[in-house]
């Protein structure tokens, strides 16, 4: 079968390898067998191409840490899953692959008559969305929060959440044509980012002081998204997307008592009971199952296109996610 391969790091475009890789061996007790349908190209798929992540596979490896397949075979003592099933993968199984064996208690049940695509996404932003809103800073219904790039996948399932539970968002984008679909999206405040933000900010929301900065761009932006916080406020560091260290002003920090901290899935993930994480996870994608949450999808790649892909999943000024198709469009 054809899978991605990674013998080493580096330039992305130029360290995935296009191969012939050995079947899964038939699923033993517990395990199945699935065919993966679609998997995105997610920024920390990126990252650790690059081998700048926080956690580093062993090489060779296959990468894609999402995805969404079709269980092909079931080995004994399977319940409840059937060939046919559709599921949503492990995180950091290793999507980019036509195949894969997996264990089933490891996999939730996706449903039907949802796009591939966007099935695909269900798992990593959903889960970081959910636990920016409610594990790091206590807002209530009528709080407001403040995000840079919330045009990406994970800010629109901000977007979406934070209104679930009266959350105020203040959505902060690159472009003008990115502020309508946040606004249809439910998101109260969409603004340009760039000069006198904090100003703009205070403006459209007559002054309220916001406890809650998202920050998945660092660089000068996280000077900017701190500017816009009320007195206590905590910027959380989520995201590299400039490339650059994150700068915080002093007279944030000493005089207004700003707070920053960084967030990362894998690591809060490890602290989640699995019961509750897989109760937690199905609900979450039953929100994608009824299209509240559909995140653009600017292109489909084969596998054989994959330097095609990566690079066009590295250039800026996206109007969507990056998703490969390994078994064909």
């Amino acid at each position: 079968m054809k899978a991605i391969r990674v013998d080493a790091f580096g330039p992305p475009a130029e360290v995935v390898r296009y191969l012939e890789v050995p079947e899964p061996e038939s699923p033993r007790e517990g395990e199945i067998t699935v065919s993966v349908e679609a998997t995105p190209i997610n920024p920390s798929d990126l990252l650790i191409l690059s081998g700048i992540y926080g956690a580093l596979p062993r090489l060779p490896t296959v990468p894609g840490k999402e995805g969404v397949g079709r269980v092909i075979d079931v080995g004994p003592g399977v319940r409840g899953i059937e060939r046919g099933t559709r599921v949503l993968l492990p995180i950091g199984a290793g999507a980019w692959r036509e195949r894969l064996k997996v264990h089933a208690e490891d996999v939730i049940p996706a449903p039907e008559g949802v796009p591939a695509e966007q099935l695909a996404m269900a798992t990593l932003n959903p889960l970081a969305a959910h636990f920016l809103l409610t594990a790091l800073v206590n807002l209530g219904p009528g709080d407001f929060l403040v995000q840079n790039a919330a045009s990406s996948a994970i800010g629109r399932w901000i977007v979406t959440l934070a209104k679930e539970r009266g959350i105020k968002t203040v959505n902060v984008v690159r472009r003008a044509s990115q502020c309508e679909p946040l606004r249809a999206l439910g998101a109260n405040v969409v603004l340009v980012d760039g000069a006198e933000l904090g100003k703009r900010i205070t403006a459209a929301t007559r002054g309220a002081s916001i406890k809650l900065g998202l920050d998945a761009v660092a660089g000068g932006a996280t000077t900017r998204i701190a500017g816009c916080l009320g007195r206590g406020g905590t910027v959380v560091s989520y995201g590299m997307l400039s490339g650059q260290p994150g700068h915080i002003a002093t007279n944030d920090l000493v005089f207004r008592d700003i707070h920053l901290r960084g967030f990362w899935l894998a690591s809060h993930l490890a602290t989640i009971p699995k019961e509750e994480l897989c109760e937690l996870w199905k609900r979450l994608a039953g929100l994608v199952a009824t299209s509240a949450v559909a995140v653009p999808v600017e292109a489909t790649y084969t596998l054989d296109r994959i330097k095609d892909a990566v690079t066009h999943a590295e250039r800026e000024g996206r109007g969507g996610k990056i998703v490969l198709v390994p078994q064909g469009r």
